[in-house]
């Protein structure tokens, strides 16, 4: 079995027919083969249980609910067979049954799945978290940043600033020198990843001309190939993207809050691991920026949409944008910015716990900071914008009002 499974989704997999087939009709080969992938992945072993506790759930309502019939459960099953094969391969798989588990007894909800796939197809959906977390390959303890392709080969990229293109032709520059890799063509949809660590930044050039910029202590996944109705990214941390415009393509920035979408603009977004605060600053063009079911925050050049998770509220400001997109041109610029913000970007940046002590955290302060230089000489920097003195301890860096 050339297919690659593990980053799939329980709607995913109950729209694939060698799984469909393998519950409807096991055989030794194919109870041995998702018993394998089960051990290999735990992510994935996990989606399986779900698609199959549903599939086994739907297939025993008869003996719940007196009103379905052997007939009917029959002709269920022969609906999801021939819907399965019937879907374009070349088509993301459409979702087929998209149901909460624990609302699969209700014969209602199983009546209405017939009705619910024919009338209202659905794109599937890529679950990234699962690409993030079943690639055993990263190394996050490297220092440089790495590049980890579909089929789980790994490149590391040395260099504090590093470059990526991609050719319409499938060959692949890495800073500026032509690389092969072992890749094979099909029709699924692969996906590759680029980790970049505290200290140093990279930068992406996509097929199409979109221009990806990615901030320290940042990862992107995207598609080899984009798909040909939409162009879609995942990212934690920070980026900065100018997207070539298609209005037949768009462009979408998916975080694990937050869809940006786009038709050609230019636009920062920052959405870090574990930091309740993200913002979206647009530079140029219009973006759309939505927070799942909630409404639609459309942006406006110099605008910033600033989303708190553990508040719930989001809010639209007029900023000067160079101080939140200058980082991809090696520099922090700030204007009369509070000196904790400044410091919180440092500490991540360059990976090293810096903190204010009070008052030193109510100070603000104006300049620019080169992000190319240490950060003992950053610091040194920094003391020339503000009243402040700074003590190296060990493994973290203190900051005082200077007396």
């Amino acid at each position: 079995m050339d297919k690659n499974y593990s980053t799939y989704t329980a709607d995913q997999l109950l729209n694939d027919n060698f799984f469909i087939q393998s519950e409807l009709h096991p055989t030794e080969k194919s109870l041995v083969f998702w018993k394998d992938i089960q051990k290999k992945n735990a992510v994935l072993s996990e989606e399986i249980k779900n698609a199959r506790l549903l599939l086994h759930t739907i297939k025993n309502i008869d003996t719940n609910c007196s009103s379905l019939s052997d007939k009917d459960e029959h002709a269920l099953w022969q609906r999801i067979e021939l819907k399965n094969r019937k879907v374009d391969k070349k088509l993301k798989r459409r979702a087929l049954i998209r149901i909460t588990i624990g609302m699969a007894a209700s014969l209602l909800l199983l009546v209405a799945i017939g009705k619910y796939t024919t009338q209202h197809p659905e794109e599937s959906k890529t679950n990234y978290q699962a690409i993030l977390q079943s690639n055993q390959n990263s190394d996050n303890t490297n220092p440089n940043v790495q590049l980890i392709l579909s089929n789980n080969e790994k490149l590391t990229i040395d260099g504090t600033e590093t470059k990526l293109e991609y050719k319409k032709e499938g060959k692949i520059k890495v800073n500026s020198e032509q690389v092969s890799f072992n890749t094979k063509e099909d029709q699924e949809q692969k996906f590759n990843q680029l980790i970049v660590p505290t200290g140093r930044r990279s930068s992406i050039i996509f097929a199409d001309g979109t221009q990806l910029w990615v901030n320290s202590g940042s990862k992107v996944v995207y598609p080899v190939k984009f798909a040909k109705e939409k162009r879609e990214i995942f990212v934690e941390g920070e980026i900065y993207l100018h997207v070539s415009q298609d209005e037949q393509m768009p462009f979408i920035v998916k975080t694990n809050q937050m869809d940006i979408k786009v038709l050609g603009t230019q636009f920062n977004v920052m959405a870090y691991k574990n930091e309740v605060n993200m913002q979206v600053v647009l530079v140029s063009g219009k973006v759309e920026v939505n927070l799942g079911n909630k409404c639609k925050n459309i942006l406006a050049p110099n605008q910033m949409f600033s989303y708190n998770s553990n508040m719930n509220k989001g809010k639209i400001s007029t900023v000067d944008t160079d101080d939140y997109v200058a980082w991809k041109d090696g520099y922090y610029q700030f204007h009369q910015q509070p000196l904790k913000e400044i410091v919180k970007k440092l500490s991540r940046y360059y990976g090293v716990h810096i903190y204010c002590e009070a008052p030193a955290d109510k100070l603000s302060c104006s300049g620019k900071l080169d992000l190319k230089e240490s950060l003992d000489k950053v610091m040194k920097a920094l003391k020339e914008a503000a009243p402040i003195q700074i003590e190296n301890k060990y493994e973290s860096v203190e900051i005082k009002v200077k007396h």
